[in-house]
């Protein structure tokens, strides 16, 4: 008959071998939580920029623009960051891009001269975050411009694959924050000024 330290001493090393052995098969994140400022911020890669209108490297009709930003993961209408570069011309734009119904697609309304070359920096400095706060991955993308071609808004939506309900001019506010907000459920809603 074993002693009872014995017993215990080896209950306890099948233990430490199980556990290492669990240890070991168990896959490693990638991307543990971040802990920022006292609260956890759930794993996962940042969303990334997986589309755009221009594409990077395209040549396009110069003219109004509706610059689009497709992202990988639902984003935040308050935040965005479109910068200049030195790959390039910067185009001229509105102030603001609205974020569209899908929650990943981005609209600017631009306006591109003739034979040129432009770069646009997204997220530098990082503003463009998905609906938990994650920063997009920054990114730059070139286009050029050939002969005029584009200068009423309903062509400039087809160009970029959009309709009429994707107009890049917010309509409606939310009280003077300036985030895109989509036309209230209520009939009452007025528009902007």
């Amino acid at each position: 008959m074993l002693a009872p330290m014995t017993i215990w001493s080896s209950t306890f090393a099948a233990l430490i071998l199980c556990a290492a052995t669990a240890a070991a098969a168990a896959p490693v994140a990638k991307d543990p939580p971040t802990h920022v400022s006292g609260v956890d911020v759930p794993a996962g890669p940042g969303p990334k920029l997986v589309s755009s209108y221009p594409a990077d490297g395209s040549e396009i009709p110069a003219g109004t623009l509706v610059l689009k930003l497709t992202f990988d993961q639902k984003m935040t209408p308050d935040g965005w960051s479109y910068a200049r570069t030195d790959a390039g011309e910067f185009p001229h734009c509105l102030a603001h891009p609205r974020l569209l119904g899908d929650q990943h697609t981005f609209v600017l309304l631009c306006n591109v001269a003739p034979h040129r070359a432009y770069a646009i920096a997204i997220n530098a400095p990082r503003d463009f975050r998905n609906e938990i706060g994650r920063s997009a991955t920054p990114t730059t993308f070139r286009f050029s411009t050939g002969d005029t071609g584009v200068w009423d808004m309903h062509r400039a939506l087809e160009q970029a694959g959009l309709t009429e309900v994707d107009d890049p001019v917010m309509t409606w506010h939310d009280d003077g924050a300036g985030v895109s907000q989509y036309p209230p459920p209520d009939a009452d809603a007025k528009p902007n000024p």
